[in-house]
């Protein structure tokens, strides 16, 4: 009831298959298609192959979707066969394009390289159907229209294929929508999607012509709340933030860090970081967002015992009978970054990343967070899983997140 199109989604390539690239793409593209108030009711890959890529699509539109979308293949290598292979399904002849092709020319000339004659693939276009520019990429993309159903056909590089959804695509949703559902979005973090789903599973069941979209990540899970009545999704949204409002930090798209340069500025207060784990990915977080320069003195990346001594203060005494991992170090690295970088916050973070380091004592994923001001010092202690990544992740997310708890509650 709440969607105005439904759509169908073919991901093609063979190093999809064999795993040895993650398909961030369709989840990219589910989540643009739910915000436009487009459902994606399936999703299949294919390898980069005739046969597979047409009756992939032969299938995808047995449920007589509005639109299909393609993406990957429309690269100029020999192992990229989709544009033939939807030209064949389509009917369409191809042609060339000249005036295209020069232009190719032209821009690969200005970065100092001659055009590779294996690219003018890229310069073929259908007699039928439109073309869908590249603003950020040689490969074009292709619409064509069969029976009910519009097929956008677009490169599997994520960049360009993300710039082409945006430019066209959801532009082109738009404009068939007879109106717009109403849309909130929550963003919370320190929580796991059950343990969420279950603080609120009363307001999920008893709500009426509501949508509700749960989309979890090492970072949290953000909350989509969609419907037709803007006064219901409202209604809604407040009893959610009523139960929800200590790990709420964002009713828009905004990330964590951007909350949190915000806060900074508001309060008139500078931080520096103390990583050790997390080699730095914390203050890069901060540095990501625009206007960090007034907040951010810097950092120090501490991982080894010598620079916490040297560099941060801690005591050689702390490090022997505590050990780098411990609530007594993460308090003196917290501390000593904000001395020693003249900042008014310090935040640090200490931890086994992991997979291997840990002992019973200290397991693989343990962490401490601390947090220090003129007035106070605190340290959170976390444990998180093996995944050496995951746990860097989350890390920094858990201590971005602590922080901006600490900066709410001050004055």
């Amino acid at each position: 009831l709440l969607y105005w199109m439904k759509a169908a989604l073919l991901t093609i390539g063979n190093e999809l298959l064999s795993g040895a690239t993650v398909n961030t793409n369709a989840s990219w593209i589910g989540q643009k298609l739910f915000r436009h108030d487009c459902a994606l009711e399936v999703q299949i890959t294919v390898k980069d192959s005739p046969i597979p890529i047409q009756n992939g699509l032969d299938h995808l539109i047995e449920g007589k979707p509005d639109i299909v979308i393609t993406t990957g293949g429309l690269g100029p290598t020999l192992d990229d066969r989709t544009q033939k292979a939807i030209f064949d399904y389509f009917d369409a002849e191809s042609l060339f394009d000249e005036a295209y092709w020069q232009d190719l020319s032209t821009y690969f000339t200005k970065k100092g390289i001659a055009i590779p004659e294996i690219n003018r693939s890229q310069a073929v276009y259908p007699d039928r159907g439109d073309i869908i520019p590249n603003p950020a990429g040689s490969a074009r993309g292709f619409k064509f229209k069969k029976e009910e159903t519009s097929f956008f056909i677009l490169p599997g590089v994520p960049r360009e294929m993300q710039t082409m959804m945006e430019n066209y695509v959801l532009p082109w949703i738009n404009d068939k929508t007879p109106q717009r559902i109403y849309t909130r979005k929550l963003r919370t973090s320190g929580m796991g999607e059950s343990a969420l789903a279950e603080k609120i599973e009363t307001i999920v069941a008893n709500a009426e012509q509501i949508e509700f979209g749960f989309f979890p990540s090492v970072y949290g899970v953000d909350i989509v709340v969609k419907g037709k009545n803007s006064s219901k999704v409202e209604e809604t949204i407040s009893e959610i933030s009523k139960i929800l409002s200590s790990i709420i930090y964002a009713t828009s798209d905004d990330n964590i860090e951007d909350i949190i340069i915000q806060l900074l500025i508001e309060k008139g207060k500078s931080i520096s970081t103390a990583e050790s784990c997390t080699g730095g990915l914390v203050g890069h977080r901060l540095t990501e967002v625009s206007g960090c320069s007034n907040v951010f003195h810097g950092g120090i990346i501490s991982y080894s015992n010598q620079i916490k001594e040297e560099q941060l203060g801690v005591e050689k005494m702390t490090l022997i009978k505590y050990g780098a991992v411990s609530k007594e170090t993460a308090s003196e690295m917290a501390n000593g970054v904000r001395k020693k970088l003249k900042s008014d916050i310090g935040l640090s973070v200490t931890g086994i990343a992991g997979p291997t380091g840990g002992t019973e004592e200290k397991p693989v994923g343990l962490v401490y967070i601390g947090y220090s001001n003129k007035d106070e010092t605190i340290v959170k202690k976390m444990q998180f899983g093996t995944n050496r990544t995951i746990n860097k992740l989350k890390t920094s997310q858990t201590a971005l997140e602590f922080l901006r708890q600490r900066l709410i509650k001050s004055h």
